[in-house]
């Protein structure tokens, strides 16, 4: 994209599509930073001074770079679901059509500082059919000033049409050494950082949550616990763990992820390939409980699962009541 911009040839709109947590959205940003950055002279005709077009990073200082990193810049908006909180559910709240007119006019006027207008939408998939049919309308009519990343963990679910009108750029798992190296200036304990940085299944966004969240790592080993009562209890049991998930996607997701590692676990060691394992649990244990053929029909199951609650129009409570059936 760097390379685009400095020979004037930038796709209208981008499509960062990858896991969650991997760095799109920081990254839709950090271009931004780049793109506008008062140290890099892009355009002639914008009202920004400085550099050759050469650096590879944005300065970070500038009035520029600020604005963008504190979410004030004039001419760069971020649009993203909000949350909820209705009698101790969190509710991640579709984008709507008004949302989507006020981005469409705010993006269609000349730029006010910069040499582009520049619209990031983080958890495209939230949008609503009705917006992404307005917004499609500047994915087809696009101003020769604006620029419009989406952002989306599940981009197949996005309409076919808004994803062919848009330049996809796929984002995968970051190596376990580039995360570790950039988080090792960050770590107290480089033992707990190992760890860390393999729980994050090439995230850097997660791992760096785990590295700053106090108590991270404990909620983590209470969700493996919760998991594996869960294999030995009753439907009603697991039905209220379903209803407790239900009530956060977020978390949900989160939780899930954290069984499809334990599980990768349990399988790596019936096939004695305990080196391989992450021992997200940190605890090494007979795998007789576990049967092979359960461990893969569960993984299958959660995989599943969490391509169904990636799709906002699906009933969260019925998807994880019918995963708690089959594991």
């Amino acid at each position: 994209m760097t390379n685009s911009a400095a020979k004037n040839r930038l796709a209208h709109a981008y499509l960062f599509g990858g896991p969650a947590e991997i760095g799109k959205k920081t990254l839709a940003l950090e271009f931004a930073k780049w793109l506008l950055c008062a140290k890099i002279k892009l355009h002639p005709d914008s009202s920004l001074n400085g550099g050759t077009g050469e650096e590879k990073f944005a300065c970070g200082q500038c009035r520029s770079c600020q604005d963008i990193a504190k979410n004030q810049h004039p001419d760069v908006f971020v649009l993203q679901p909000r949350q909820e909180e209705k009698r101790g559910v969190i509710k991640t709240l579709e984008i709507g059509i008004d949302e989507i007119k006020t981005l469409r006019h705010q993006i269609s006027l000349f730029p006010y500082s910069a040499s582009h207008k520049i619209a990031v939408i983080d958890q495209a998939e939230w949008l609503t059919r009705e917006a992404a049919n307005s917004f499609l309308k500047t994915l087809e009519e696009p101003s020769g000033k604006s620029l419009i990343i989406l952002v989306s963990p599940a981009w197949q679910t996005l309409l076919p049409t808004i994803v062919s009108r848009c330049q996809l750029i796929r984002f995968s798992a970051v190596p376990e050494k580039e995360i570790f190296d950039k988080l090792s200036k960050e770590a107290k304990n480089i033992k707990v950082l190992n760890r860390i940085v393999k729980l994050s299944a090439g995230r850097p966004g997660r791992a760096l949550n785990l590295l700053r969240e106090a108590g991270s790592l404990e909620t983590l080993q209470q969700n493996i616990e919760i998991f594996k009562k869960i294999l030995k209890s009753d439907l009603a049991a697991r039905f209220e763990v379903a209803q407790r998930l239900s009530q956060n996607s977020s978390l949900a997701q989160e939780n899930l992820s954290q069984w499809l590692l334990w599980l990768r676990d349990k399988i790596l060691e019936n096939n004695a390939c305990q080196d391989l394992a992450i021992k997200i649990d940190g605890v090494s244990e007979s795998t007789l409980n576990y049967p092979q053929k359960n461990l893969i029909n569960s993984m299958r199951e959660i995989q599943k699962t969490k391509v169904i609650l990636d799709n906002p129009s699906f009933n969260a409570r019925l998807a994880l009541e019918v995963l708690m059936m089959k594991i």
